[in-house]
C-alpha cells in the first residue's frame, strides 16, 4: 500500500519545480509585422551596442570617425586592432584573418552624399554604433536552404556548412540573460542590415544571405540577411524588395532563469561556378551579403499562472521544510524504539 510520507512530498515539491526546467525541442515562434517593443522594458543589457568595453587598452588608437568615435575589431586577434567590444557581450569564432568589427556606424560617404553604415548598410539604426560580423568567403555548404517569405531560412537537416582557412569558425556574439521567469511568455526584436545593401555605387546581383539566432534551450533558427539595393537574381527577387534593414521578432518561453542567447555568421556564400578564391563549393545560388546587427530587445509578455507570489513561496518554504523536520522526527523515533 502506498504510503504519503513526508519525503514523498519533498520529492513532489521538487519534481513540480523542476519541470519548468524542461529545454525546447523548437524554434522560437518567428512574429512577422509585429508592433515595436518597449527598450525602456528591456531586458538585453547594451541592446543596442553603445558602451564600450575596452580590454586591450587602446583608447588612443581606434579608428578615426565621424564623431570622433572609432570603429574596433572584435575577435581578439594578435594583428588585429584596436581591439575591443560591447559591454555585456562576449565574442568568439573567426580566425587571423577574421575582420568583425563594432563601432561607430556611419563611417562612409560617397559619391552623391550617400551616407551607409559599416559596411556599407543602413545608417538608420537606434544610437551610433552596430556590430558588423564580417568573416569573408565560406568555403563549402552541403545544403542550398529554402527562404520564406517570412524571412525564415530552413534546412531539411542540420548544414553542414565549412569556413575557410584563416577565418577557422563562425564569428559568434552573445549575451546571458537574467533574471528570467521559467515558462514566461517573452518577444525579442533586433535589427538586421546587409552589407552593401545602401551601396548604389556597387551594383552586383546578390541573393538573400543568412545568419544565425540561438537561444539556449532551442534549435538553431536560421534569418535572411537583407541585400537591398542589389540587383537580384534571375527567378529570385529578395524577399523583402529593396529594402536595406529588417527588423525581426520572435516569441518563446524561458526554460531557465538564465539563458544564452547568440548570433552567428559564416560569411559570404558565393556561386559554386565563381572563380576559386571566393567560390563556395555546392552554393547554386547568387552572391550574398554578412550581417550588420542593432537593437537587440526582449520584454516580458506574460507570465506564467503558476508562478507563485512572494507570499506563495514562504507558504511553500515553510512546508518544504515542515516535512523535512517530520521526516527527521519519525527517523529519530524509529531508531530509539529499535
Amino acid at each position: 500500500m502506498f504510503r504519503c510520507t513526508s519525503l514523498t512530498l519533498s520529492i513532489s515539491f521538487i519534481l513540480f519545480f523542476c519541470c519548468a526546467l524542461i529545454v525546447k525541442a523548437q524554434t522560437p515562434t518567428l512574429i512577422p509585422d509585429a508592433p515595436s517593443l518597449d527598450r525602456d522594458m528591456n531586458l538585453v543589457f547594451n541592446g543596442s551596442f553603445e558602451e564600450l568595453h575596452l580590454t586591450g587598452g587602446f583608447e588612443s588608437i581606434f579608428t578615426p570617425s565621424v564623431d570622433g568615435d572609432g570603429v574596433y575589431y572584435i575577435i581578439d586577434i594578435s594583428d588585429r586592432e584596436p581591439y575591443a567590444i560591447p559591454e555585456g557581450w562576449t565574442t568568439s569564432g573567426g580566425g587571423s584573418m577574421t575582420y568583425a568589427s563594432w563601432g561607430n556606424n556611419i563611417i562612409n560617404t560617397f559619391v552623391g552624399n550617400t551616407v551607409m553604415g559599416q559596411a556599407q548598410s543602413d545608417p538608420n539604426i537606434n544610437g551610433e554604433r552596430t556590430v558588423y560580423m564580417g568573416n569573408s568567403f565560406v568555403e563549402s555548404i552541403l545544403e542550398v536552404p529554402e527562404f520564406l517569405p517570412t524571412g525564415e531560412v530552413v534546412f531539411n537537416s542540420e548544414p553542414t556548412i565549412v569556413t575557410r582557412p584563416g577565418f577557422d569558425e563562425p564569428v559568434r556574439i552573445t549575451q546571458n540573460l537574467t533574471g528570467l521567469i521559467p515558462d514566461g511568455t517573452y518577444r525579442m526584436s533586433f535589427w538586421v542590415s546587409g552589407e552593401n545593401s545602401v551601396d548604389i555605387n556597387f551594383p552586383i546581383t546578390r541573393h538573400e544571405g543568412f545568419f544565425g539566432f540561438e537561444l539556449e534551450g532551442y534549435d538553431t533558427m536560421y534569418l535572411v540577411i537583407p541585400p537591398g539595393v542589389a540587383l537580384e537574381p534571375p527567378g529570385f527577387p529578395h524577399i523583402f524588395g529593396d529594402d536595406t534593414s529588417h527588423v525581426y521578432t520572435v516569441e518563446f518561453e524561458a526554460v531557465d532563469t538564465e539563458m544564452e542567447l547568440a548570433f552567428i555568421n559564416w560569411g559570404h556564400f558565393v556561386n559554386e561556378n565563381s572563380l576559386p578564391q571566393f567560390r563556395t563549393i555546392g552554393w547554386s545560388l547568387s552572391s550574398t551579403p554578412e550581417v550588420i546587427l542593432d537593437d537587440v530587445i526582449i520584454n516580458l509578455v506574460a507570465v506564467p499562472r503558476n508562478v507563485p507570489t512572494l507570499s506563495e513561496w514562504g507558504l511553500i518554504i515553510m512546508a518544504v521544510m515542515f516535512g523535512m523536520l517530520s521526516l527527521f522526527v519519525i527517523r529519530k523515533r524509529q531508531r530509539s524504539i529499535s
